[in-house]
Parts: C-alpha cells; structure tokens; sequence
C-alpha cells in the first residue's frame, strides 16, 4: 500500500465535528492523528497500512494520546483556577 493510496476517502472526524480525509489524518499530527485506527477501522485495513508506511516507533508514537488532548486542557485550566 502507498503512503498516498486512501487520501482522498473522507469521514467524519469526531475531534473536528466535520468530515475530513484520510490525508488530514494521517498528517494532522506526527507521525498522524492518535484516533487514526478507531475512525479507519472500518472503512480500510488500517493495521496493514500502518505496518507498511510507519515505522514501529512511529507507530508506537502516533497512537500514544497527545497531553495536549480537550480534557488535559480543562484540567490544566481547572488547576490553575484553583490558585
């Protein structure tokens, strides 16, 4: 599978509350967006594309959930309310 191959296939994206295409996903955040399995799963064989275009580090990476996620936010704000 090309890295490029399922670019132009589009869903809703549950972070943004639109539809976007698979591009945005996995080029949204290094090395793609953390969600990339759950939103794809059923649309692609998304563990095969990985294998093939990502390294196992970058895989490794790309499905840790970023800190910087909308509840590490309210909580950072929450905390800092609190002083």
């Amino acid at each position: 599978m090309s890295l490029e191959q399922h670019d132009l296939l589009a869903i809703r994206c549950p972070r943004l509350g639109g539809d976007v295409n698979f591009k945005y996903c996995r080029t949204c955040e290094p090395p793609f967006c953390y969600r990339i399995i759950v939103c794809w799963a059923q649309s692609l064989d998304i563990g095969t594309y990985l294998a093939e275009n990502f390294t196992p580090e970058q895989i490794h990476s790309g499905l840790e959930k970023k800190s910087g996620d909308k509840l590490a936010q309210i909580l950072k704000i929450a905390e800092k309310a609190k002083s």
